[in-house]
């Protein structure tokens, strides 16, 4: 018996040349249009070498069509990130980083955020945050936007969740389902407005929170400081961190207060004042008001230390109102954008 004949193989002219008849006038007519003169040739040619194709073979070509059209997401995506992506695969490590030398993080991270998708941007978050949230939703959208995800990222995100929704979830997961742009459109920006926007504005008004409670404490006694500081470390100690970068004592001045800072003090807050606040600074917070007078003319320091020689030490409560009205006219200062109150980077260290 002879063996059955090899069926001949498809060439590549060919596949797209079946593409094209079946996609129709309508369809086919701006592919057509993008092709030269020698690439419609070849493919004219190919419809005419065509012999009949089965159904299974035109099914097997609209899939291997298909596929690599999922592969793309529908796209093409441009920008700095994709063209990272793109010469990552053909250019060595050393010259990427030479080609994109000049990248600051910030920008890196701006344009990124502008130019990833919703999902793209939905990866990028704490698998523990995305649980949370993906918790709050039905079955079948936590399906919908799980789908939407890397597997390793989904597989992390299931990690996290627990409850008696996942059963369903599972169930919507492996039950086809035909795709609906309108669908996938809406619950992308469902998601960006109840997650992605509201997670970033909680994150931005937090730490305008933390930072209030912060300049709260600096305004009270140091007593009444440490006390509540402490109630906040066996309560609230994962917020500690950020309320405290945000404390301003006076003896930790030198430290928060810019060196080109100290003459718009001087400037901007009454003499009479500052005498007495650097009447109460002597003794044990003498290093703060050297500081403060290392920082202005000799002239005017040699000046205020004159006229501190001849005064009398305020008493404990009132030397202590001082510094805290004092602290109080540097907030004032720092809200009107004349001065920068901040612990640097590498003091923090």
């Amino acid at each position: 018996m002879a063996p059955a004949p090899q069926p001949v193989p498809i060439s590549s002219a060919q596949r797209a040349a079946v593409i094209i008849a079946l996609l129709g006038e309508g369809a086919a007519k701006p592919i057509v249009d993008k092709l030269d003169d020698a690439a419609l040739a070849k493919v004219a040619a190919a419809l005419e070498n065509l012999s009949m194709l089965t159904r299974d073979e035109l099914i097997e070509i609209v899939m291997d069509f298909l596929s690599r059209l999922r592969k793309t997401n529908g796209a093409l995506r441009g920008g700095r990130t994709r063209a990272k992506e793109v010469l990552s695969g053909v250019v060595d490590s050393g010259r990427l980083s030479l080609i994109f030398s000049d990248d600051s993080p910030e920008t890196a991270t701006d344009e990124d955020d502008e130019e990833l998708s919703v999902w793209e941007r939905l990866e990028r978050r704490e698998p523990k945050q995305i649980a949370a949230y993906l918790s709050r939703l039905s079955p079948n959208l936590i399906a919908l936007i799980l789908q939407k995800l890397d597997v390793s990222i989904s597989s992390e995100v299931l990690g996290h969740m627990e409850g008696d929704k996942l059963g369903p979830m599972i169930g919507h997961m492996v039950e086809p389902r035909k795709a609906d742009p309108g669908v996938d459109q809406v619950l992308g920006r469902m998601v960006e407005m109840e997650f992605l926007n509201a997670v970033q504005e909680e994150a931005e008004e937090g730490g305008e929170n933390l930072a209030s409670v912060g300049e709260l404490l600096s305004l009270i006694s140091s007593e009444k400081r440490d006390s509540l500081v402490a109630f906040l470390r066996s309560k609230h100690e994962d917020k500690l961190e950020g309320i405290e970068k945000s404390i301003f004592t006076l003896e930790g001045l030198p430290d928060l207060l810019p060196k080109n800072a100290v003459p718009v003090v001087f400037r901007e807050v009454d003499q009479s004042f500052l005498l007495k606040l650097l009447g109460t600074l002597q003794g044990s917070n003498s290093a703060v008001s050297d500081y403060l007078l290392g920082n202005i003319s000799s002239r005017m320091a040699d000046q205020y230390r004159d006229d501190l020689s001849g005064m009398q030490p305020l008493a404990a409560d009132e030397a202590e109102t001082v510094q805290r009205e004092f602290l109080n006219t540097l907030m004032g200062l720092k809200r009107r954008g004349l001065i920068v109150l901040e612990r640097s980077a590498e003091k923090d260290a």
